[in-house]
C-alpha cells in the first residue's frame, strides 16, 4: 500500500498592530533625529553661498578703484553740499553704489540700459530697478522679490538686496554726505585706498541686512527692505525705533550705519536693534561683513560694539581687539 502524506502549509505571519506602530515610531524617531542636520547642511550652504557673494562684490569694489582711482560713491546726489541733510535739498539721481559695479559682477547688460545722466526714478531706468540680481542677495532671507517705496503719489517698486554699504558712525538722514566719523560708502563719497589710514584689513566696507528686523525683546516686526538699485529722492520710511514717528531718509536703503550719536544715541553690534539702519542677517548668532581687503568676516551680535564701531570708520586710529 502507498503510503498518504499530507502535506500541511504553515499559515504566513503578518505584522500585529503594536509592531506596525513600533516600526512607524522608530521611524519618526530616525526623521526628528535626521531633520535637524538636514536643516543645518542646507544653512551652512546658504552661508557658504553668502560668504561668496560677497567675496565677488570684493572682487568688484577693488576692480572699480583700480579703475577709477577710487570707491564708487555711496550714491549721488546733484547740486547738493556736503552738509545738506537728505531732505530738502537732496535731488537725484540717486543711483547707488551697486549700480556703479554692475560692469564687474557680469551685469553690464542692465548697466547699458541705464542713463546715469537721468533720475533714477525716470523713464526708462526706474523700469529696470525691480530687476532681480542674485549675488545681491542672502539665500538664506524668506524676502526675494521686490517691495515698494512711496514719494508723494509716485510708488516705486525695488528689487530687495540683502547687502548694504558702509557709511560710517552718524546719521544716515540728517547728514548722509558727512558722516561724523566716516565709512567708505557715503552720500558722493569718493574714498581712495589711501584714505583708509586705519588699514583695508582694519575696515569694513559691506555687511548684511536682513529685509527685516524682529530682535530678542522686540514686540514688532520692522520691515527693513534694502536695493540694489538706488537711494530714492524723497523717500522716508519708518525707523524701526520706540518713537513711530521716527523716520529714516534714502540712505537707509542702500547704506547702514555702525551707530550713531546726539538725542537719538544708537550704539548696537549687529542684530540687536530694529532700527533699519543697522545690520542683520538670518544667519544665527551675526552677519557677514565684507572687509577693505576683501576678505570677509562673520561678526558675532555678541562682540564689543566699540570694535564694531571701529571696524567700520576708516580714520579712528583706534587698535582693535578680537572680533
Amino acid at each position: 500500500m502507498k503510503s498518504s502524506i499530507q502535506k500541511f502549509s504553515c499559515p504566513k505571519r503578518g505584522f500585529t498592530l503594536i509592531e506596525l506602530l513600533v516600526v512607524i515610531a522608530i521611524i519618526a524617531i530616525l526623521i526628528a533625529l535626521l531633520l535637524p542636520a538636514v536643516q543645518q547642511a542646507r544653512e551652512a550652504a546658504r552661508r557658504s553661498t553668502c560668504k561668496n557673494s560677497l567675496k565677488q562684490i570684493g572682487l568688484a569694489l577693488h576692480n572699480y578703484e583700480e579703475t577709477h582711482g577710487s570707491y564708487p560713491p555711496g550714491y549721488i546726489a546733484r547740486n547738493v553740499s556736503r552738509t545738506a541733510p537728505s531732505t530738502p535739498d537732496e535731488t537725484g539721481s540717486g543711483f547707488a553704489w551697486g549700480v556703479m559695479l554692475l560692469p564687474y559682477l557680469d551685469q553690464s547688460t542692465i548697466y547699458n540700459q541705464l542713463d546715469l545722466n537721468q533720475d533714477s526714478t525716470d523713464a526708462p531706468n526706474i523700469g529696470l530697478a525691480n530687476e532681480a540680481i542674485p549675488i545681491f542677495r542672502c539665500p538664506s532671507d524668506t524676502h526675494q522679490g521686490v517691495f515698494s517705496v512711496t514719494v508723494g503719489s509716485n510708488t516705486y517698486e525695488l528689487s530687495s538686496a540683502n547687502y548694504v554699504g558702509i557709511y560710517g558712525y552718524g546719521s544716515l538722514t540728517s547728514a548722509p554726505g558727512n558722516p561724523s566719523e566716516k565709512g567708505i560708502l557715503y552720500r558722493n563719497s569718493n574714498v581712495k585706498v589711501r584714505d583708509i589710514t586705519d588699514g583695508t584689513s582694519n575696515a569694513i566696507v559691506v555687511g548684511e541686512r536682513s529685509h527685516q528686523h524682529k530682535f530678542v525683546g522686540s514686540t514688532s516686526t520692522i520691515a527693513a527692505d534694502s536695493t540694489w538699485y538706488a537711494a530714492i529722492p524723497g523717500a522716508d520710511r519708518p525707523a524701526g525705533m520706540m518713537m513711530a514717528s521716527m523716520t529714516e531718509g534714502p540712505a537707509s536703503l542702500i547704506l547702514g550705519h555702525v551707530g550713531q550719536g546726539g538725542m537719538m544715541t544708537m550704539h548696537h553690534p549687529p542684530n540687536t536693534t530694529n532700527h533699519i539702519a543697522n545690520f542683520s542677517s538670518k544667519h544665527e548668532g551675526g552677519a557677514h561683513f565684507l572687509m577693505g581687503d576683501g576678505a570677509v568676516r562673520f561678526l558675532s551680535e555678541n562682540m564689543n560694539y566699540d570694535t564694531f564701531r571701529f571696524l567700520g570708520t576708516i580714520q579712528d586710529g583706534n587698535v582693535l581687539g578680537e572680533f
